[in-house]
């Protein structure tokens, strides 16, 4: 919930600058439950990015919550539907994070502990991006200083990433998309470009053959100092 503060404050500064009042960004934010799609919906709507292409950015990043539906889902299967609903409409990733820890440990986490963490986190959300909304209204705080708070966290998330060819071939060919977006015009829709040239280029290398793996043989084993063989 601390760091929700601390994210939610330049969130609701950009949110300000774009023209949304405190109270506008207090209910957004209690029924958009992705705050990257925030972030991204006030800096794209303030370099004046079209409406349709910041509908398919926020959409594009937005897509990891079915991933975290689908691994949570077997573990619901203890509630009830209504209650599985209810859960599955206001997790965020922190929420989603340790109720399925502890849904998974076996440990006696019921459908009112996750309902509950829910909540609790999603009114720290929203009141601190209606205190960062009225903040920016008052005091004039730079928007690249205000917009780079998420644009940091992800690189964060980037940098805690497993170093393995597939992340590394993701992160690359977005990278190298949004460049060649910006550098011909189309900067519009550098964004979903990049995330399906990521997606494209970390399963790509997970299809490329991997060293020593296709036309090579496998190496003899060496013998032991003991010289133990086959029986």
């Amino acid at each position: 919930m601390l760091s929700y503060v601390a994210v939610g404050l330049p969130c609701g500064v950009l949110a300000a600058k774009a023209g949304m009042t405190p109270l506008m960004n207090f209910v957004l934010s209690l029924t958009f439950l992705s705050g990257g799609g925030q972030f991204m919906m006030s800096n794209l709507w303030l370099a004046g990015t079209p409406l349709l292409s910041i509908i398919a950015s926020v959409a594009a990043i937005s897509t990891r919550f079915a991933l975290y539906s689908a691994s949570l889902a077997p573990y619901l299967k203890r509630f009830g539907r209504r209650q599985s609903l209810a859960i599955a409409c206001c997790y965020t990733e922190e929420a989603y994070g340790i109720t399925l820890s502890r849904l998974a440990s076996g440990d006696a986490w019921t459908a009112r502990h996750a309902l509950g963490l829910n909540v609790c986190v999603q009114l720290t959300w929203a009141v601190s991006c209606a205190a960062g909304a009225a903040l920016g209204s008052v005091v004039d705080i730079p928007t690249a200083i205000a917009g780079f708070a998420m644009t940091s966290l992800f690189i964060y998330l980037l940098y805690a990433q497993p170093r393995t060819r597939g992340t590394v071939c993701a992160a690359l060919g977005a990278a190298v998309t949004v460049a060649l977006c910006k550098w011909n015009g189309l900067g519009g829709v550098a964004v979903p470009l990049a995330a399906l040239m990521g997606v494209a280029a970390g399963m790509a290398s997970g299809l490329a053959p991997r060293r020593g793996s296709d036309g090579e043989k496998p190496a003899a084993p060496a013998a032991s100092a003991k010289g133990s063989g086959a029986r």
